[in-house]
């Protein structure tokens, strides 16, 4: 096969129209796909220049997205998509082709270049999103809540005890709490006694030789004798006559 014949002065038309296309791609994409204007010049055109435009910029591409997924810095990866996005447009503007220099197989060529690449794009980049949150799992220690201080929580407590008080409790309740104990030995000592009274001498009409309580108590009997709790000498205590009092 004889090499096709060079067309140094064969005008492209619609250059405008062509040059802003191209300008648009990678403004459009964020500078993701700002290699695919060299792509197609370079197979269109057959220019060296522009296939290592196209291969530089598709690297570039995929490691910004590759370090983009592992966590990277997010400045650092828009700082390389603007960078793309601006020179990119920018070139493919400027290296807009005017004239065509070799004739070429045709528009298909190109298509396939430039769907090929995109379709490597788009596997690339859904390989790193599924590969990323698997890594994150492992490499994420799990959050250990802090141990707590039993000093902090000592403090507020001993606080607390310190500052309660006593309820006020009126006279009158501590009057008849006071008085409570009292009726009930009293009325111990009256089922002890058979009796039915007290005085200021002690308890009131008791009888001789019954049990009493406590020893050393002081009573009246019924006929009006003093008598006082004795301990007997078989271990109970009983009513005697107090000599004493007589």
């Amino acid at each position: 096969m004889s090499a096709p014949p060079l067309l140094t002065d064969a005008p492209i038309p619609g250059y405008a129209r062509r040059c802003v296309g191209r300008v648009l791609v990678p403004l459009v994409s964020v500078g993701i796909f700002s290699w695919a204007p060299f792509a197609w010049t370079a197979v269109r055109q057959r220019s060296f220049a522009d296939a290592a435009l196209a291969a530089v910029s598709f690297v570039a591409v995929i490691c910004t997205m590759a370090y983009s997924y592992s966590g990277g810095n997010g400045v650092a990866v828009w700082m390389v998509l603007l960078t793309l996005m601006l020179g990119g447009s920018v070139l493919a503007g400027v290296r807009t082709p005017r004239t065509e220099n070799v004739r070429t197989g045709g528009k298909p060529v190109a298509v396939w270049l430039v769907t090929a690449l995109t379709v490597v794009y788009i596997v690339a980049t859904a390989l790193f999103g599924q590969s990323e949150p698997s890594k994150q799992d492992e490499t994420t220690p799990p959050a250990v809540s802090p141990a707590p201080s039993l000093s902090s929580e000592s403090e507020p407590t001993a606080a607390v005890t310190e500052s309660v008080t006593a309820p006020d409790v009126p006279e009158s309740e501590e009057a008849e709490e006071s008085e409570a104990p009292e009726t009930e030995e009293g009325a111990e000592a009256d089922d002890n006694a058979g009796t039915g009274g007290q005085d200021s001498d002690g308890q009131v009409g008791i009888q001789f030789g019954y049990a009493c309580s406590p020893v050393g108590a002081l009573g009246i009997a019924k006929d009006e004798r003093p008598a006082k709790c004795f301990m007997g000498k078989d271990g109970r205590a009983r009513w005697g006559y107090d000599s004493n009092r007589g």
